[in-house]
């Protein structure tokens, strides 16, 4: 009430100034906050004699300051500067006191602030008091601003000028002042938007005809698309249908927008407005030819988005257009959807129409174990009267009834388990998981820390281990997930703390992992240490890892090792400096740790943190370890069994921005270690076009080959990196046709990259060059089934009738192709097109077999009769001595043997021993 002598009565019988004041906000305020919100300037000094902050209090991020300047106090905005209230604070949202005085239009606040409130740059994107006063209309404030030195231009985080917000908000006026001092009114958003199409997406986003049609007539674009929370955008037509303003579809038609939509969403305009409930939207978006059958990624329709959240007149109107689906194909169709959610109504709408009732989806679930899974016991019931099945499995097994229980047990419902279970739901069913294998309900209750179901499902019949095809027991998973009492109460039921997965880990592990301290104080007595000359990943290895210094104490209290080593020989040292976990470091070398102990691959903890640093594109972590004695010349060893050399790792990743450091550091630009890939190979094999020309610039030899003969330019080919075969190309002159080498040509060819064939023939490089088997481009082209490909060289002169070493044309090698891999389509096709195939293929034993031959070692079965009618011999051909139903048999494949017999191939040939 502002009433000074009260607050001075009050404070000196002993009320507390500290107290905070509740807002309807559901924040609090302090007492000074709550002065400057109502004007009471008289009452600061006394409020600050009284211990109080300047900056305010209690759960809000706004100042005092900040509130006086919203509501137009200028003389407690004044008040509280001179106090030294801060004008520079900012709230969560990066809101200074002017910002708030300019979004309310207060002149005599944003007068007295703008002499302590330095203008933000306009290459900073922020959000400025310019933008505010824009979008809210106050074109006296814009002067103000504009005279401080405040940019009309700067751009906010999304890219909106100033004009922008004034275009969003519907400001003429200010957007014809900002243009009068040279606003571009074609400047774009980060969405594309020009201050026109902003004001487009406003209007139709606010339902405001007048407002769309000012906008559309001035030139604002119709096709611009909305960004959304959800990562996709929306044509201007989804919107209007998500807001359910109908009466904008045909303006937005016939500025040219499409019935079913745009942008990057796959949900059509008719999906939204079912989705929200706008039944007559819908009905609009039906009479305008809607399609009500259009599918979303996951094969949902309109009526599925209606059913599923319960718009009976949504329902309604799309079941007269929208057919059911035949029970016998697995969908996930409207009922499964209404069943989840429990719209018993719009089941009866649905099963009206002629919607089986008990179709099953691709899980095999039907409604029924929809609706059970949902605890929707009212829709089971009216399943069942209607003739549903409660003993019918899903593709897991388990009945409506068991995935009743499945669904008690995930949500902790000990009512639910027990009458699930006492109505005969099995208590021995598995769940299956998004990581592929199987858990027991024990375990799901164990992961979920429900600790008061755990005797219950014992006494069922669980067991304390668990189930499924998991590895990890409950105890596991409870100490993963960080429930303590739940950890305890398996520890009191007898569970084994000892256990281990297919890793090693215990659940001591999975505690330490996680930083879990509760946990692991639960499990270290029953755990002892792994004696450190045992090579073995322990948790303090873990631990170490994950940075969890408290934990380490823990375990190094019990007893446990600091200097064990794993099977790679790392220590827990090595673990901290590769997780860059410097306190733990720091920790361990305080405790004895040595830091020049080595792994197996012969790098130090301090070695590690550089690896990590490197494989991470971290220059600073970098710097530092070099700068504390890291060796750079340290190599890392891949899962291909080669070693790379810091530089290649470095390029493989992309991280040119490290190359300069590490060359300054000793290493050399063409990478080392076991590998034969070069730096450059690697950086173009990824596609890192930026780290390519950089390795260019830096001297990296473009002409060096690895084992295969391959350069950078072959692996760039290979995988279609057009960006970094033009870096290439310029450095990497042709192979002369007569030279017999694998070249980019065939690569590319191969892989059937035609656009990277464009680059390399314009660079000169030759399409009929041979390479050692004979092969041409358009041999490995058809050999990849690359019709394209083939087709594109033909046209610039390719010779279809060419034969390789073995005698075969293209079409040829697309038929042996073909059959190798068991391509029934590919033989067909082939044959068809006029391949021969009595062509034979050479061995590695130096002899010929035939096709006939290939296709039984292959035990492709599926192609003798069709290799037979195309006129080979039962018995084979080509110079080896062994028949068909020899390699079949050698090869173990049973059905080839038996279809060759059956073929009347002769079980009595022999071969030459």
């Amino acid at each position: 009430e502002g009433d000074e002598a009260g607050v001075r009565s009050a404070l000196d019988r002993g009320a507390r100034p500290e107290v905070t004041v509740p807002i309807d906000a559901g924040e609090s305020w302090s007492l000074l906050t709550v002065a400057a919100f109502k004007g009471h300037e008289h009452l600061l000094s006394l409020l600050l004699q009284a211990g109080l902050s300047i900056e305010g209090g209690g759960t809000t991020d706004i100042t005092p300051l900040m509130m006086a300047a919203q509501y137009g106090h200028a003389q407690t905005v004044k008040a509280l500067l001179d106090l030294r209230g801060n004008p520079l604070a900012m709230d969560s949202r990066g809101r200074t006191a002017l910002h708030f005085a300019a979004l309310k239009g207060h002149q005599q606040c944003v007068a007295a602030l703008l002499p302590v409130t330095p203008p933000t740059p306009a290459h900073l994107e922020a959000y400025t008091p310019v933008h505010l006063a824009s979008y809210r209309g106050h074109v006296e404030v814009l002067e103000q601003l504009a005279g401080a030195g405040w940019p009309l231009t700067a751009r906010d985080s999304d890219g909106n000028t100033p004009m922008h917000s004034a275009a969003a908000g519907g400001r003429v006026t200010c957007v014809q002042w900002l243009v009068q001092r040279g606003g571009d009114t074609s400047m774009q958003n980060n969405a594309g938007h020009t201050p026109l199409d902003k004001e487009l997406v406003t209007a139709v986003k606010e339902g405001d005809e007048a407002g769309v049609r000012s906008a559309l007539d001035r030139g604002a674009r119709p096709e611009v698309t909305v960004p959304t929370n959800a990562g996709v955008s929306w044509s201007l037509l989804t919107v209007a249908a998500s807001k359910g303003h109908e009466h904008l579809l045909s303006l937005l038609l016939q500025a040219g927008l499409s019935i079913e939509g745009g942008g990057t969403t796959d949900r059509t305009p008719l999906m939204m407005a079912a989705q929200n409930g706008h039944a007559h939207t819908v009905k609009a978006l039906l009479d305008l030819r809607g399609n009500p059958l259009a599918m979303d990624s996951d094969g949902w329709t309109a009526l599925h988005f209606a059913a599923w959240e319960g718009h009976q007149q949504c329902v309604a109107a799309l079941l007269p257009v929208t057919p059911p689906t035949p029970a016998h194909l697995e969908a996930y169709t409207p009922v499964h959807a209404a069943s989840y959610r429990g719209h018993v109504e719009v089941l009866e709408q649905l099963a009206g129409a002629g919607w089986p009732l008990t179709a099953k989806n691709s899980d095999g679930d039907t409604p029924m174990h929809c609706a059970a899974a949902g605890g929707r016991v009212t829709c089971v019931q009216w399943l069942v009267q209607r003739g549903g099945d409660t003993s019918m499995q899903n593709n897991a097994g388990l009945t409506p009834l068991d995935q009743e229980l499945v669904t008690a047990v995930m949500e902790g419902d000990e009512a639910g388990v027990r009458s699930a279970l006492d109505r005969g739901a099995r208590p021995e069913v598995t769940v299956p998981t998004n990581a592929g294998v199987s858990w027991s309900l024990l375990t799901v209750a164990a992961s979920k820390g429900h600790e008061h179901l755990l005797s219950l499902l014992l006494q069922a019949g669980l067991s304390i281990e668990g189930g499924g095809t998991t590895d990890r027991t409950p105890l596991m998973m409870a100490a993963q997930n960080g429930h303590a009492h739940t950890v305890k109460a398996l520890l009191d039921l007898r569970g084994n703390p000892l256990a281990m997965d297919s890793e090693g880990w215990t659940a001591l592990h999975f505690a330490a992992w996680e930083g879990h301290q509760q946990c692991v104080a639960a499990l270290l007595p029953v755990t002892p240490p792994t004696p450190a000359h045992l090579e073995a990943h322990t948790p303090v290895h873990v631990a170490s890892y994950g940075g969890h210094v408290e934990v380490l104490e823990q375990l190094a209290g019990a007893g446990w090792p600091l200097t064990a080593r794993d099977s790679d020989g790392d220590t827990p040292m090595h673990f901290a400096a590769a997780g860059g976990r410097v306190t733990c470091v720091q920790w361990l070398v305080q405790r004895g740790g040595d830091t020049s102990m080595q792994n197996n691959a012969g790098h130090t903890p301090l070695d590690q943190e550089l690896v990590t640093a490197v494989e991470e594109g971290d220059e600073a972590g970098v710097r530092s370890a070099l700068d504390r004695g890291a060796r750079p010349e340290v190599t890392v060893p891949t899962i291909a069994g080669v070693s790379w050399s810091l530089l290649t790792v470095a390029a493989s990743e992309g991280h040119e921005h490290l190359l300069s450091l590490l060359l300054q550091a000793g290493l050399s630009i063409e990478g080392g270690g076991t590998t034969d890939m070069t730096p450059l190979m690697m950086a173009a094999q990824n596609g890192h076009a930026h780290t390519v020309k950089a390795l260019l610039d830096l001297r990296g030899n473009p002409l060096a080959m690895d084992s295969e003969g391959w350069t950078a330019l072959h692996f760039a080919s290979r995988q279609g990196h057009q960006q970094c075969v033009a870096a290439l190309l310029p450095v990497t002159p042709p192979t002369p046709a007569h030279l017999e080498a694998y070249t980019p040509v065939h690569v590319a060819s191969y892989y059937g990259h035609v656009e990277v064939l464009e680059q390399l023939a314009g660079a000169g490089w030759p399409l009929t060059a041979r390479d050692s088997d004979g092969d041409t481009p358009m041999h490995l082209a058809a050999a990849g089934g690359r019709v394209t490909c083939v087709q594109w060289l033909v046209q610039r002169g390719g010779d279809t009738s060419i034969q390789n070493n073995a005698g075969h044309t293209p079409l040829d090698k697309e038929l042996v192709t073909a059959v190798m891999e068991g391509d029934e389509a590919g033989v067909r096709s082939a044959l068809d097109r006029g391949a021969r195939p009595e062509v034979t293929i050479p061995t590695d034993t130096g002899e010929s077999c035939s096709l006939l031959t290939d296709a039984a070692r292959g035990g492709h079965e599926h192609l003798l009769s069709l290799l037979l009618q195309a006129g080979l011999s039962i018995e084979g051909g080509g110079t080896t001595d062994m028949t068909p139903l020899m390699m079949a048999a050698q090869n173990g494949h049973a059905h080839t043997v038996k279809a060759l017999l059956d073929l009347r191939g002769n079980p009595l040939a022999m071969n030459s021993i």
